[in-house]
């Protein structure tokens, strides 16, 4: 690791170490000066009429007020406001988009052919799956061509629950393009034990539902690649991109990437795929990001993590509303195949373990800032970490791992000092990256090849050039947009330390000196950013106000899917609806869960940023799925 490197990953650790030392600088060195005069009446007139004095206004204390005083509008005020702002304009959009996609639907021509009807059996795997229904695979006008729209869904896999991958599998087949259009891929890990037959059973299971299903197996000792979600993607997209041999075939074809509990609707596929229709050339440089809620198990875990979810959740829908110039995907995104590989794929070091936010800073700096991000108004569901223990136990064993995962969340900090690196790249035209350095690194052409299910033709290799005719010349960029993006990672990295930071300097220096001793701007700062800090509180109630009625909106469209589907009998408790009455608690738990899942983990990654990069990288809790014991079969 170079030393530029090095330096920059540590950025938002230098930016706590400065911020403090100028807080102590402004005010700490008045305490003792204080505290030594205080018994002296003379010294405390004299400290009196020094202190009071505007021309005794230090340089410290004038880069403290201004900087502290920024930060909060910044934080308190510019933030919550784009976020109302944003749930405000989303929940429209949501609305328009579910008459586009059954427009889209309703135009389509249905098959009368008896294997385009879909049943789907799985007493293999328990008698309480039943069967899967859909009217018919609808040929999409524009879509029925020799060529249609492929999405290659890479789903991500690390001992995760055979019940819930089932799940996410079972809404997927339920989708009316999954015969046609899904080609699934379980990207399982050579680290878990029982990743080969987990992805065996349900191959097995769901082989006639989708276009092809696979497995791909992610060794777990490549030099150079650190254990993760991004590294275990990465390996599944070089392998999935050698069975699209030709220019065309890769066009159209849309990667898709999502977690292992992530239901996403089937209006999500058939807006991406009517974008992708008609606008090929834009389509081709396009990041699909999507809004996301947590809106499956809510109502069953401790509150600390709702409201911490909630919070997270709002972080990623600020930057969505219609016109924004930054639209970071959080958990779920899909981008087209050959700008994929025009990127160089996925990371697999250190810095990517944020590896949504990771993807999106490569697509930027990569091509130079010249591609496109576009919201698909169809929210990803998702579920809140849980232990599924009872009691006080089972709610220590819930904040522990929200805590692990807001650490995860914290380390991905490590984006602030890539983007740095890049963007000093990208200013001094040093950008050099190369797709081939990304497909060359699977071992051997043998491995890279999926394990395709009933489609021996599509077990070939394709030679690591297959991109070359991608175009690598983009070189202008809007550096407005740069600003913009540098001012997104400042609020996600920067921001909950340096107002945790003001906050108690402020405390501390109110509580030890008086008022009457203070610098009338000084004292002024104070009672501003406490009554910024007021005006946030309302303004973030305001939007978990504006969330009652986007989370509603979302768990209501999905059950209303899910009953179309067929699926809701089974999935009964998964449909966590909000109350005013039951969930007031959020409210009042912003501020501590600010504290305990945003500033406490970010500090504790920045620091350690300092010494190391690298984090064991452990799978967030997902809830089990509730059923019988003896319904559970396994198969031989």
């Amino acid at each position: 690791m170079g030393l530029v490197t090095r330096l920059c990953r540590c950025i938002p650790g230098f930016s706590i170490v400065i911020w403090v030392l100028l807080a102590y600088l402004a005010l700490g060195d008045r305490i003792p000066s204080w505290y030594s005069s205080s018994t002296n009446n003379d010294l405390t007139k004299s400290a009196k009429h020094t202190y009071g004095d505007l021309h005794h206004l230090t340089v410290w204390q004038i880069l403290y007020i201004l900087y502290s005083v920024s930060a909060h509008l910044l934080g308190c005020v510019g933030f919550p406001l784009r976020l109302i702002w944003s749930v405000w304009h989303l929940c429209d959009e949501i609305k328009a988009a579910k008459f586009e996609a059954a427009e889209e639907y309703a135009e389509s021509e249905f098959s009368d052919d008896k294997s385009s009807q879909h049943s789907l059996s799985v007493n293999s795997l328990g008698p309480t799956e039943g069967s899967i229904s859909r009217s018919g695979t609808p040929k999409i006008p524009g879509l029925d061509s020799p060529e249609p729209v492929v999405f290659a869904i890479i789903l991500p896999s690390y001992k995760e629950d055979l019940d819930t991958l089932r799940e996410t599998l079972s809404v997927l087949a339920s989708h009316c393009l999954a015969k046609s259009s899904y080609d699934v891929y379980l990207a399982m890990e050579q680290r878990d034990p029982d990743a080969e037959s987990t992805a065996t059973q349900l191959i097995l299971v769901f082989a006639s539902s989708f276009r092809n299903i696979s497995f791909t197996l992610h060794p777990g000792d490549i030099s150079g690649e650190v254990a993760g979600k991004s590294s275990n993607v990465s390996w599944a997209a070089r392998q999935l991109s050698h069975n699209y041999v030709d220019n065309e075939s890769r066009k159209n074809c849309v990667i898709t990437v999502l977690d292992s509990d992530t239901h996403l609707s089937s209006n999500y596929f058939l807006l991406i795929s009517k974008f992708h229709k008609h606008n090929p050339s834009e389509a081709a440089t396009t990041l699909y990001v999507t809004p996301i809620v947590f809106d499956r198990n809510s109502n069953d875990v401790n509150p600390l993590v709702r409201a911490a979810d909630i919070f997270w959740c709002g972080a990623g829908l600020s930057g969505l509303y219609k016109g924004s110039p930054c639209m970071i995907p959080t958990s779920v995104y899909s981008i087209a195949m050959t700008f994929a590989g025009e990127v160089g794929g996925w990371d697999t070091g250190p810095e990517s373990i944020g590896e949504d936010l990771h993807m999106f800073l490569k697509c930027y700096f990569s091509s130079s800032g010249q591609f496109h991000t576009r919201v698909v108004y169809s929210p990803a569901s998702q579920s809140n970490v849980s232990s599924d223990q009872k009691g006080i136990r089972g709610a220590a064993m819930n904040l522990k791992a929200r805590y692990k995962q807001a650490m995860r969340h914290m380390w991905g900090s490590l984006d602030t000092g890539y983007a740095v690196e890049r963007a000093l790249q990208l200013l001094w035209k040093k950008n050099d990256e190369k797709l081939s350095s990304w497909l060359s690194r699977a071992s051997d052409p043998a491995d890279r090849v999926p394990r395709w299910v009933n489609d021996s033709n599509l077990t070939h290799f394709t030679p690591p050039n297959i991109y070359e005719d991608v175009n690598q010349s983009r070189t202008s960029f809007s550096k407005l947009n740069l600003i913009i993006l540098f001012h997104r990672l400042y609020e996600a990295h920067f921001l909950p330390s340096h107002l945790t930071v003001a906050l108690f300097s402020a405390v501390l220096y109110t509580a030890y000196i008086p008022a009457v001793i203070t610098h009338p701007l000084l004292l002024w700062s104070f009672g501003f950013n406490g009554t910024l800090r007021l005006i946030g509180f309302i303004l973030f109630s305001f939007f978990l106000f504006l969330y009652e009625g986007y989370h509603q909106l979302c768990v209501r469209t999905r059950e209303d899917e899910m009953k179309r589907a067929g699926l809701w009998d089974r999935m009964q408790g998964g449909f966590s609806y909000r109350s005013w009455k039951r969930n007031f608690v959020d409210y009042c738990l912003l501020p501590v869960t600010g504290t305990m899942f945003g500033t406490i983990p970010a500090v504790m990654a920045e620091i350690s940023h300092f010494w190391t990069d690298q984090l064991v990288y452990t799978v967030s809790a997902k809830p089990q799925l509730k059923r019988e014991a003896e319904k559970v079969v396994e198969l031989a």
